[in-house]
């Protein structure tokens, strides 16, 4: 009787370390202040690079901006994640290389989007696995003989 006790407290109590939250910090937290030292106008991209390191991304099209991103996750067992925390410093560049702006964005600034999942329909008919492997048969023929004096296929006359 002892031993089922026992038994039943250790299931419980490694079922219970089994559903623990897990907490999953990714992407670029600078140190606090970091971002405060940067000043706009006066430092460059050497500047950023020292204090804040690599960007996370860089903008493809228009201005040069350096996105630095990071997030802060929460997972409870078998859940999906749920975001905690998520901060985004764009530094923005003029044309002398030189910081012009500098945004922050958190959690509640995003926007959520739907994917659409709709699909485009296309001309033609699909076949099937039997028409693909049979639809070749027959329209293959072979090579015809070359006639004495007629243009060859290097346009010989």
């Amino acid at each position: 009787m002892k031993l089922r006790q026992i038994a039943a407290t250790l299931c419980v109590a490694l079922l219970a370390a089994a559903c623990g939250q897990i907490v999953d910090q990714r992407g670029h937290q600078p140190l606090p202040g970091t971002v405060e030292k940067l000043e706009v106008g006066s430092q460059g991209r050497d500047d950023v690079l020292r204090l804040m390191g690599s960007p996370s991304t860089i903008a493809t099209f228009g201005d040069e901006v350096w996105y630095y991103i990071s997030t802060k996750n929460e997972t409870t067992a078998f859940l999906a994640p749920r975001i905690l925390e998520q901060r985004v410093v764009a530094v923005s560049f003029g044309g002398d290389r030189r910081v012009r702006e500098i945004k922050q964005y958190e959690l509640k600034d995003g926007k959520e989007v739907d994917m659409v999942a709709r699909r485009t329909p296309t001309s033609g008919k699909e076949l099937t696995v039997l028409e693909q492997l049979l639809g070749n048969v027959g329209k293959f023929s072979a090579p015809k003989k070359q006639v004495p004096g007629a243009a060859g296929p290097s346009g010989d006359f």
